[in-house]
């Protein structure tokens, strides 16, 4: 299991998602803020899909 914490902010039309040590992406909304981080965390880590697991901080 890879666990990782992420803080999303609303940023007008779009939220920004930071994951420290990692990088950070934008999703058009809230509903696809967890999906957008987990792409992310995949994408620049090559973890597992199914090992990731998020922490996520709407603020």
């Amino acid at each position: 299991m890879a666990d990782f914490t992420a803080t999303a902010i609303s940023e007008g039309d779009h939220w920004v998602i930071d994951v420290p040590g990692v990088g950070a992406t934008a999703a058009g909304s809230v509903e696809d803020i967890e999906e957008m981080t987990i792409e992310l965390v995949v994408a620049m880590t090559h973890a597992a899909r199914e090992d990731v697991h998020v922490d996520l901080r709407i603020v």
